[in-house]
This record gives C-alpha cells, sequence and structure tokens, in this order.
C-alpha cells in the first residue's frame, strides 16, 4: 500500500516570522487600505480585470474631453482613483497567488495528515485490544468522530 505524501517540507519558526513581518510591512506600507463589511460589499459596483481597461479610457477620455465634463466632475480625484488601482491591482494578484498557494498547500498537508492519522489510528486500535494506555488514546482520539445522538428536549 502506497502512502501519500503531497508536501515534504520543514519551515523555521523564523522564515514564517519574517514572511508574517514582510506581510505587516506591506499592509504598514499602505495605510489606506479599508475592510468592508458584507453588507457594504454588496452595495458598491464591482470592479474586474477587463474594467480596469474601461475606467483608464474614461480617464483617457476625461483628460482629452475636458469640457465634454460638467465643471463640478472630480476630474483629479478620479484621476488619482485609476493611477492608484494601476498600482494596487498587480499587488492584488500577486497576493491572490501567494493566498491560492497557502491554500492549496494546506489542503495537500491536511490530507496527508489525515490520511496518516487514520492508518495511526487503525493501527492504535489494533494496539487497544492488549494495552490499556492506547485503549484510552484511542477512547480520546475516537470522540471526534462521536455523534450527539440525543435529541434536544422541546419546550412544552
Amino acid at each position: 500500500m502506497s502512502r501519500q505524501n503531497l508536501i515534504s517540507a520543514v519551515v523555521g519558526d523564523d522564515i514564517v516570522a519574517a514572511a508574517i513581518q514582510s506581510i505587516n510591512d506591506a499592509k504598514a506600507s499602505l495605510p489606506f487600505l479599508i475592510n468592508l463589511s458584507a453588507t457594504e460589499r454588496k452595495k458598491f459596483r464591482k470592479m474586474g480585470p477587463k474594467s480596469v481597461d474601461y475606467v483608464n479610457d474614461n480617464l483617457t477620455g476625461a483628460n482629452q474631453f475636458p469640457n465634454s465634463l460638467p465643471s463640478d466632475f472630480p476630474r483629479t480625484e478620479f484621476a488619482k482613483d485609476v493611477a492608484l488601482i494601476n498600482k494596487l491591482y498587480p499587488l492584488l494578484v500577486a497576493s491572490q497567488a501567494f493566498t491560492e498557494g497557502l491554500n492549496d498547500t494546506i489542503l495537500a498537508l491536511g490530507s496527508d495528515a489525515m490520511k496518516g492519522g487514520d492508518e495511526v489510528y487503525g493501527f492504535l486500535k489494533l494496539a487497544a485490544k492488549t494495552d490499556a494506555n492506547a485503549k484510552a488514546l484511542v477512547e480520546q482520539i475516537g470522540r471526534r468522530y462521536q455523534r450527539n445522538t440525543k435529541k434536544p428536549k422541546e419546550n412544552q
């Protein structure tokens, strides 16, 4: 029987600490970043990758034909927003790729660990037939999979 081992690596605490510090430094260098609630996210118009070109083209139009815009249109602020989107979008793509790599690696590691844990649990169950200490541990491990079969009492 072949054993699954999708990931085999060791990372030092210093590497993890340095990576976390780099992430925190990046966040600190962008102090204007905000966090929206789920409700707030729903109410805003969304912008995807194709929309970047849309707003860039509109900025070009605003700059080439300023007399076509109302006098109170905040062209300078619009230009700042578009410029910032163009700077931040590559960071978003890079951070999403990083996050996806972390998620996929943790998923694979979790699968490796669960399969290994299942194998160990099977061996421990066999050992528990003759070893009281192993039996206590098997019972402890088995609690993770126990279902609560009692139905809650209804208020009468």
